[in-house]
């Protein structure tokens, strides 16, 4: 082994110890050191999100440690094909007066700085941080898609407010496609569609367009959309959407403009893990200025799963209830206060291996099995990822529903899928799909 390749695994060790495992695999497996001189040390990535996560995240880690190694200032440098070395270029000027649009609309509380990141949902933080510093540039156009309730419309207002902060002078446009859909039935209706042309396709710098799948089936607005996706698009002005499905999976949409969808980038958010539901309702919390005991935070982290709303719809009737009951909050309380609100059924590791097992035509004793034929053992590996993140269960229990395995295998499994997800969107589908199967069949209980 070089002295470089010494230099850099120092590096890495540095950046693992102030990550997580799952984290640190999916996007530094693909960094290779290329060269060190004239005190600039350059990395190469294979992906411009994974250059953009470690410009945002990493970068003056990295520096840092160069440096201490070599006792001089140490310049990084990230190399991605197409797009230069400064990743995160300045904004574009607008180059002629517009008129301004009123960007009120824009949620006040949907900043970057109040949006949990997870494991579920790392990755499209990442790409619309970047798109927020850099719109029409890095990611162009980019489509986050998940259920309800669990970050799209934050993330998406986010980056209006990044783009506000950094340009006043640019027009940011948050609208939904069914007001997009309303407003061109009334420009047809008065014979104005000419304005209507001329305020999305002038004056708009930022259009971001929440719940598209809303436009399924109304070919004529589709038809709008098409043309004014493509004049934005061709000026470099940034296009972000959400949906609840994938692009294709949306239904009645035309292909032309799913392919459209899919120029850019395409990422999904997943239900939070425990952890990072934890995590938001401490953010929630500290919002309101109140703090609740860990046992209460606990077993809301537990109890509500699947929607962040829905988490803090319960954190607000709970602190509701106990100042008409003039006490603190206890655990007590919330049982009784929430009883109707949330679910009494929860996600089970049986229920997970059963879904699994049905999903991939296989006997709940073949996952319990020691057998590794790739049909089984990859069907195996979802599963104890997904008892890992929908359970509560520790690594040791977890095992030992799988026929009494070691921890060590299940932490094995979860951080292969883990890497893998972020590289392959079939296993990105299959966890989305098991989950929603999953999810579906504790609300029939």
């Amino acid at each position: 082994m070089t002295d470089f390749e010494i230099l850099w695994g120092d590096v890495l060790s540095v950046v693992k110890s102030s990550t997580n495992e799952a984290i640190f695999q999916s996007f530094f497996s693909v960094v290779h050191p290329l060269l060190y001189k004239d005190n600039k040390f350059i990395i190469k990535v294979d992906s411009p999100l994974v250059a953009d996560w470690i410009k945002q995240k990493y970068f003056s880690v990295i520096e840092k440690s160069l440096s201490k190694s070599l006792k001089t200032n140490v310049q990084l440098v990230i190399q991605c094909e197409g797009i230069q070395e400064n990743i995160l270029a300045p904004i574009t000027k607008i180059s002629k007066k517009k008129k301004k649009i009123h960007v009120t609309n824009l949620n006040s509380n949907f900043l970057f700085n109040n949006f949990i990141v997870g494991n579920s949902n790392q990755m499209a933080h990442a790409a619309s941080y970047a798109s927020g510093q850099n719109p029409g540039h890095a990611y162009n156009p980019l489509f986050i898609y998940g259920g309800v309730g669990l970050g799209k419309t934050h993330l998406m207002q986010a980056i209006g407010h990044a783009v506000i902060a950094k340009n006043k002078d640019l027009n940011v446009l948050y609208i939904s496609s069914e007001k997009f859909l309303n407003q061109y039935i009334d420009a047809l209706q008065t014979k104005s569609i000419s304005k209507f042309r001329e305020y999305y396709r002038s004056n708009v710098d930022i259009l971001l367009v929440d719940d598209i799948q809303f436009l399924s089936k109304k070919e004529r607005t589709q038809e709008e959309f098409f043309h004014t996706f493509n004049a934005l698009h061709n000026e470099g002005k940034q296009i972000v959407m959400t949906s609840d499905k994938s692009p294709h999976e949306l239904k009645g949409i035309e292909s032309r403009l799913v392919n459209r969808f899919e120029w850019g980038m395409v990422v999904d958010i997943q239900s939070p893990d425990f952890e990072t539901r934890v995590a938001i309702i401490h953010k929630k919390l500290e919002q309101y200025g109140q703090k609740f005991d860990e046992d209460i935070c606990f077993y809301l982290a537990n109890k509500v799963r699947n929607d962040v709303r829905k988490i803090e719809g319960a954190i607000i009737k709970l602190l509701g209830y106990a100042s008409i009951q003039n006490e603190p909050v206890n655990l007590e309380m919330a049982k009784e206060c929430l009883k109707d609100y949330v679910s009494s059924h929860t996600v089970t590791l049986d229920l997970i291996q059963k879904s699994v097992g049905e999903f991939f035509d296989l006997r709940i004793t073949d996952l319990k099995s020691s057998r590794r034929p790739k049909s089984i053992s990859y069907p195996r590996q979802l599963a104890m990822y997904l008892c890992r993140n929908m359970t509560n269960s520790s690594l040791t229990e977890i095992a030992q529903s799988f026929g009494g395995k070691d921890h060590t295998t299940v932490l094995y499994a979860c951080r292969k899928i883990e890497s893998q997800k972020s590289e392959d969107e079939i296993i990105r589908q299959q966890l989305l799909t098991l989950e929603k199967n999953i999810i579906g069949s504790v609300k029939m209980m």
